[in-house]
């Protein structure tokens, strides 16, 4: 009989830890799906032979026309703006193809 009990109570604890941890997995996996993706505007060259603009020159422009920057980031071919707001991302994306020209794609 008391095999039995010694039994039950490691089935008991391991499904226990088995709850707690779906639990604990799941929770992680609900909060990075519903997660909302940062507002970011990516500048690419068209052209091939023309350099991106500079980014202290184009966080100048921006914050004369009270845009908020996060951040700006370089990658290989294009530059990543993130903002703290999707209204500050889609201000900028206006602005962005007033004071770029035709050589730069704003997306």
């Amino acid at each position: 009989m008391r095999s039995f009990l010694l039994n039950s109570q490691r089935q008991l604890i391991i499904g226990a830890v088995v709850v707690l941890l779906s639990l604990l997995i799941g929770g992680f996996a609900f909060q990075h799906a519903w997660q909302a993706p940062e507002p970011i505007v990516t500048i690419n060259v068209t052209n091939h032979g023309i350099s991106l603009p500079d980014g202290f020159f184009l966080y100048q422009n921006l914050s004369a026309k009270g845009i908020t920057i996060k951040s700006i980031t370089s990658n290989r071919d294009s530059l990543i703006i993130s903002f703290n707001s999707v209204e500050d991302s889609h201000a900028a994306q206006q602005a962005l193809r007033t004071i770029l020209d035709s050589s730069y794609r704003i997306d």
